[in-house]
């Protein structure tokens, strides 16, 4: 145990989360610029454990959200305009340099509207050759604002109002009000897609669009490798892209083996037929792969990241709702005193996951804005019943918590499949059982689990981890962001929750560009968070990642994007 505390904290030391504040320009990951491999003969090739199979490899028509199966592999295959690295740190990608106030290409002007000026890297070439242009990133746009098409999310792009492309290199973006991060594009709203495959379907047959092949197993990118093959039920298998710009990658092959079942995926890391995994452990898992390698003399890479902050979302759509108390804020303000969440953590995490009091980590650059906003919910099961008392749930005769007119409660408790969700979702329902309180436990199995509409439609209360992205962290808090058949069910916003000073608050950091005004508005919308409770906090989810001896420059996952592939031209392997 104070191994691994140690190993944890070496990690987290002088770790620094972006959610929405400036960060140092990285370097990003090392550009060769060799085009083959040096005094190489043999090829070299990584097997590596995917959680899941993706649905698509582009996040615009389909694809899965940061940290999702998808997310991992893509930045391999694709690249954006920008990227952050493992600290959160900005870096072009595919471009020259970010835009900034100091270099003349990101203006502000007196009417809150703006321009940022990107200039493309030379000799960038698609998988079929054909070099990439300014006009990509456009049409890329156009399919992203299509109100036809069923876009999973428009964050950036619909704060944008105009691209210019004055040649094949420049992309001039206009604004239509200040957004803090309009020179750090890592989002997939502007691609880029190939417009000279993709834009004759598109303007002429939007069904067909949408279920083009393209966005699975024929994806053409950018990025230093080109998809091999999708075999489907199976894996993906990537090869090192010739002409990628940076130089050809040192490992020849991956191959992404689809492994749902940890215990297989488990299985799979004892007999050496995988080298390592993405997301198909939980993390004790990942201690016990380590444990049994270095007992037999290995020397495995090992890397443990906090990556989400994981909550218990409340539906407040009356319609959907079993739980119509849960509208108030003491209600839920004593669900969360009835949690034991050091407890929790100590069960499923070894203690390792930090109890979580607010979406901002103690070690996140704007810890010393927001913490003396911040007020504790200890696990107390006096002041719990204090609080479910005042909305009228009372004990009754039989020890069994009532409402107002008598009838038994029964609270709706969800999560997603997976052994340590399973056991977070036991431990907390036991914990509300001990109070008097009926406890429905449903586990939403794996399969159904990227199904935005039932995930969206929980009855009562839903567990899920949050990644430490801007949008996903303010998107919480925001009615725009609530899911419905409108948006088709796209929207961070689960349970609606609906609060005009939040959306102030999100709107504001949205368009503040002034660093003070920045920390008044995340400490406005931390005092919602603890004030109102409208999600429960319960910790920050640690990721474990582990890949046998010989595997090198893996980093583990980059923050807010959430990928594990953006330094992949860095990995080697002997």
């Amino acid at each position: 145990m104070k191994q691994q505390r140690r190993l944890l904290a070496s990690v987290l030391v002088g770790l620094i989360l972006l959610l929405g504040c400036a960060s140092p320009e990285s370097r990003g990951p090392a550009i060769s610029g060799s085009d083959a491999p040096q005094g190489r003969t043999t090829p070299k090739s990584l097997t590596i454990a995917l959680q899941n199979e993706p649905r698509a490899l582009f996040t615009i028509m389909g694809g899965d959200v940061g940290g999702a199966p998808a997310a991992h592999v893509l930045l391999a295959l694709h690249q954006t305009l920008a990227m952050y690295d493992d600290r959160g740190n900005p870096y072009p990608m595919l471009v020259t340099e970010l835009p900034s106030q100091a270099n003349g290409s990101w203006l502000v002007r007196p009417d809150g509207t703006m321009q940022t000026t990107y200039s493309l890297r030379p000799n960038v070439r698609w998988h079929d050759g054909t070099p990439l242009t300014a006009q990509d990133f456009a049409f890329a746009f156009q399919v992203t604002m299509d109100p036809e098409l069923p876009v999973a999310s428009r964050s950036v792009a619909r704060l944008i109002s105009s691209i210019e492309t004055s040649d094949d290199a420049t992309i001039a973006i206009g604004w239509s009000r200040p957004y803090p991060f309009a020179n750090v594009i890592a989002e997939p709203d502007l691609g880029p897609l190939p417009a000279h495959l993709l834009k004759d379907t598109w303007q002429t047959n939007k069904e067909r669009f949408q279920n083009l092949a393209y966005w699975n197993s024929e994806f053409v990118g950018v990025g230093p490798y080109r998809l091999a093959s999708w075999q489907l039920g199976s894996q993906l298998v990537l090869q090192a892209f010739d002409g990628f710009y940076g130089g050809r990658p040192k490992i020849d092959t991956l191959n992404f083996k689809f492994i749902p079942d940890e215990a297989t995926a488990y299985a799979n890391l004892m007999a050496g037929t995988v080298d390592g995994e993405f997301r198909s452990l939980d993390f004790n898992k990942v201690i016990a792969v380590k444990e049994e390698w270095e007992r037999a003399g290995r020397k495995p890479l090992v890397l443990i990241q906090p990556t989400y902050w994981r909550i218990i979302e409340v539906q407040y759509r009356p319609e959907l709702s079993k739980v119509p108390e849960s509208a108030d804020p003491r209600l839920r303000q004593g669900l969360l005193h009835a949690i034991d969440r050091q407890a929790l953590v100590d069960a499923v995490y070894q203690g390792q996951a930090p109890v979580a009091d607010t979406f901002v980590p103690t070690d996140d650059v704007k810890w010393d804005w927001v913490k003396d906003a911040i007020v504790k919910y200890p696990y107390d099961t006096r002041r719990a019943e204090q609080l479910l008392g005042e909305v009228g749930w009372r004990r009754g005769a039989d020890g069994n918590v009532v409402n107002g007119a008598g009838e038994r409660v029964k609270v709706p408790l969800w999560t997603t499949q997976g052994g340590q969700w399973e056991s977070e979702l036991s431990i907390v329902a036991d914990q509300w059982r001990s109070l008097g309180l009926a406890v429905d436990e449903h586990v939403i199995p794996g399969a159904q689990s990227r199904d935005r509409e039932l995930t969206s439609k929980y009855p009562g209360f839903s567990a899920r981890p949050i990644p430490f992205a801007f949008a996903n962290i303010t998107e919480q808090f925001a009615t725009s962001a609530c899911p419905s058949d409108a948006t088709r069910w796209a929207g961070n916003n689960r349970g609606c929750y609906q609060n005009p000073a939040a959306d102030r608050a999100v709107d504001g950091l949205l368009r503040s560009i002034d660093p003070a005004e920045q920390r008044g508005l995340w400490r406005d919308l931390v005092r919602i968070q603890i004030q109102e409770v409208p999600v429960l906090s319960l910790y920050y989810y640690v990721q474990g990642t582990i890949f046998r001896e010989g595997v090198t420059g893996i980093k583990g996952e980059n923050r807010p994007t959430i990928s594990a592939t953006w330094n992949v031209t860095e990995w080697d392997v002997r």
